[in-house]
Parts: structure tokens; sequence; C-alpha cells
């Protein structure tokens, strides 16, 4: 059947019961299996349970099946948004981040189009991948989520389209079945990881591991159920909302090109994002088995379709785009800055009054006396995400040398069996407790000053640039044996 941008129409409710009795039949599969195990043991007589087993009996099993089907059932799907956002901490954008706010007011435009038939709330999920997903449950709850990273680096235009294409699959029914099908089984891929680390240490973490791996494996076997075909009709929502198919394919383009989030979205909620955060050359191809196993369609193909609706060529899309990332390439950044006045917070290192900035178009603190920068963890996500252009070549060649003397010391430490972190010499300026020196991570090593309490974290002067530097250049320490 030709897929055309005219031909939309909404999923069909079934697929929610299709998606129970699929529930109901791992339930009894597991429950028939026990049962077997059971009379082969007990009565040491071969033969199959059902021919053999009292009838009462089976009538329990078959009740005790349906009723643990369903609880499972009803609390998946009932409160399937919160799961979905707890696993992702996403959190209500920030009414003092200018970015935050230009999210919220494209969500409130969406309403008046689509004519408040339903009130949709955004979250941000502090990651630097790029990605969006939507998200509803049986309470009738609905919410779309969009990473720093993403929301960071895309243009209105660019935004007002991605948010378009989430709020059509919340309108059009489809979100609801994608997200039971990963509630279901999906979600608890976040917790295979911890249990997978844990077994290694602890073999009684075992028994955990494997139920929570059959859980997503059920999950993948459930994404068969989800048409890569809503991927296709949501572009074309998204189209009739904003009537820019070149955002919709920039967008995408720009999703092609960079970290989706594979390895921070679970496996099991791929199925409700709008590119798959885990890229495979399955998901790039076509053919029935493709559209059999995979839950979404290849991206240059739906990029395809909306550029020829801007007689637009995919080739002058590339061009463009590599054009703009070497006109910045030769930009030194100047990161935006606009002081707000004086706080009442004193600076840790050198206690002068510390002032608000708007650094990034986020609220953050500093020091005009140390030029050090006191921000709240939950912002450095975001600011680091808004690098756009490279940092200068002081910064750069200052994180080179800082990185690799940290190497040198964390190597150090580990060969003599001691402690990466210490106290450092300043306390909280907020909880007056000692603030812990250690690196942000050990995948960037630089050296800040946390307070774990407040959610707080100072850096000295240049060591938020240089953070952002490491990041955005991908440094590694260059140690010489």
């Amino acid at each position: 059947m030709p897929l055309t941008f005219i031909e939309i129409e909404k999923q069909k409710s079934w697929r929610i019961s299709v998606l129970f009795f699929f529930l109901l039949f791992i339930y009894s599969g597991i429950a028939l299996a026990l049962m077997q195990v059971l009379y082969c043991v007990f009565s040491l007589k071969a033969g199959f349970v059902l021919f053999n087993a009292d009838p009462l009996k089976i009538v329990i099993v078959t009740a005790f099946v349906v009723s643990l089907a369903v609880v499972h059932f009803w609390f998946s799907a009932y409160n399937a948004v919160y799961a979905v956002s707890n696993t992702l901490n996403a959190f209500p954008p920030d009414p003092e981040d200018a970015i935050h706010m230009r999210l919220k007011n494209i969500m409130e435009e969406i309403h008046i189009v689509t004519g408040n038939k339903r009130q949709i709330k955004c979250l941000v999920i502090p990651s630097l991948s790029m990605n969006a997903l939507s998200a509803a449950d049986m309470k009738g709850e609905a919410v779309i989520g969009i990473t720093e990273g993403l929301l960071s680096r895309l243009t209105r235009p660019q935004l007002e389209a991605v948010m378009a294409h989430e709020a059509y699959h919340i309108l059009s029914g489809d979100c609801l079945e994608t997200t039971v099908a990963a509630s279901l089984f999906g979600i608890y891929a976040s917790a295979l990881e911890d249990v997978k680390n844990a077994k290694d240490e602890d073999p009684r973490a075992l028994p955990v591991f494997l139920f929570l791996w059959v859980l997503v494996k059920l999950s993948q076997m459930l994404s068969m159920f989800i048409s890569r075909e809503r991927e296709y009709r949501a572009d074309a929502g998204a189209v009739r909302m904003t009537r820019n198919p070149l955002a919709m394919a920039e967008a995408l383009h720009m999703l092609s090109r960079n970290w989706t989030g594979s390895g921070l979205i679970s496996s099991g909620l791929e199925m409700l994002c709008i590119v798959n955060p885990v890229g495979s050359k399955l998901d790039e191809s076509e053919g029935w088995w493709a559209d059999l196993i995979s839950t979404h369609p290849p991206i240059r193909k739906r990029m395809d379709i909306l550029l020829k609706m801007t007689r637009v060529r995919l080739s002058d899309l590339e061009k463009e785009s590599d054009s703009k990332a070497e006109a910045l390439t030769d930009t030194t950044i100047s990161a935006d800055q606009t002081e707000k006045g004086q706080s009442e917070i004193p600076c840790p290192a050198c206690k002068h009054p510390l002032f608000e900035i708007s650094y990034e178009k986020t609220k953050v603190y500093r020091c005009k006396n140390c030029r050090g920068v006191l921000v709240e963890n939950d912002k450095i996500s975001r600011i680091v995400a808004r690098r756009e252009v490279p940092c200068t070549d002081r910064i750069k060649s200052l994180a080179k040398a800082v990185v690799t003397d940290n190497q040198r010391k964390l190597t150090i430490n580990k060969l003599r069996s001691s402690d990466t972190r210490s106290k450092s010499v300043m306390s909280c300026p907020k909880c007056r407790n000692i603030m812990f020196r250690k690196f942000y991570s050990l995948a960037y090593l630089l050296e800040i000053d946390r307070c774990n309490i407040c959610g707080i974290t100072w850096f000295d002067i240049d060591e938020l640039e240089m953070l952002q530097c490491i990041i955005e250049n991908k440094i590694t320490a260059e140690i010489k044996l």
C-alpha cells in the first residue's frame, strides 16, 4: 500500500487488547511449565499435566494467572508516564532558563493549534544526547520529553517540528499502545544494567539478572506489534501543524549525525523515541523483515519524503549542514553572560559576594574577585550542551594539560590503593559543610568542588570552560610511557 501524507489514520485500539492477551499468554506459559515440573517431580509420572490434573486445580491456577496478568497490566499501563519519566530522570522546564521557556512556549502553541484536545506536559531529560520521546498512559497523562542536547541545538522552527511530531503520536492515540508495550517489560531494562554489574560481584544476583533479561527480551518481542509506519504518520502530522517540512527534515538530519542516547535510554524504551537510540542496519533497511522487527523506518527515507515537499535535494541539505559546521569551527566562543545582580551567597573561595548571571541562558553565580562559578548540579548538563562552537586555543591547551596531569594522579592513586576523593579547603556557601574535591567523572578528568547535600558545584576560574571544552572536543590524556 503506497504511503502518502494525505492518507493518515489513527492507530486502532485493538492493539492494546493484543498486548494484554500477549501478557496473559506469557503468564499462562510460565504457570503451565511450573505445573508440569511439579507434576513430574511429586507424582513421579510422565505425561501432560492438563490430562492428569484435577479440574478444580486447573480452574484455580487459571484464575490466579488471569488475576496476575490483570494486575500487572493495570499497574504498568495506568501509571506508565510516571515510570518512564522517573526512569529517565526527566524534570519540568526551568522557568528561569530561556531555552526551557522556549520549549514551554512551543508546547502552549501546540495546545492552541490542536484546539486543546489533550493537555500534554513537556519534560527535559538531563542528557547531552539528542533525542525526543512521547508517552501516554491509561490514567490520561501525556508527556513529551526532550534531551538537553537536542533542546540546545535545535532552532525554533526545528524544535516546533519535533514537538509537533511527538504531539501527533499522543493525539492520534498510537502513543498509548507503545507506552503500554514499553511499560509492560521494557521499563525494567534500565535495572538490567545495575544487576548485570552486581552479578559479577555477587552470584546470588544471577536469578534476578536472568529474570530481568527475559523481561527485556519480551519487550523486544512486543516491538513487532509496533508498526514503523507510525513514524511516517507523525512526520506528516508535524508538517500539517507547522507547515514546515524542511524544519522536520533538518531536525532528522541532525539526529542522524549525533549521539541519540545509546547507553542512556534503556533498550526497552526505544519504541517511544523519535529515532532509535541504538542505531542498527535493520533500521536503515527496508523489506518485510525490517518492517516486522524494526520500530523505526530509515531516517534517510523519512528525510527524502519531507524534502520532496520542499523541492530540496538531500545532498543539498547535507552540504548546507556541513558548511554551517565549518563556519562554526572558525568562530571563537563568547559565552552569553548577562549580570542580573548581587546575591546573598558568598564565594566559597574568597568570601566575596557572588553575582547572579545568565550563562549559556541559564542562571549561575559568578565571583567578580576570583572569577569562579557556582552552578546547581542539574544545570551543568544544559550548560555543556549549549557549547555550539569550539573553545579558544588557550582553554583547549589548558584542558589537555589538566586532563593529562589528572590521569597521571589517578593512576598513581590506584597503584597506591588510595581514595581519589579528597576534602577541599572550602566549605559550602549554603550549608557550611565541607565540599568534596573530586573528578567530574572518570570519563572527564577535571577536578571540581561539590556539595552533595545542597546539590551545587564550584568551578574555579576557567574550570567550567575547560569542562565544556573537554566534552565537546573529546579531550583525553596524552601520557607517554
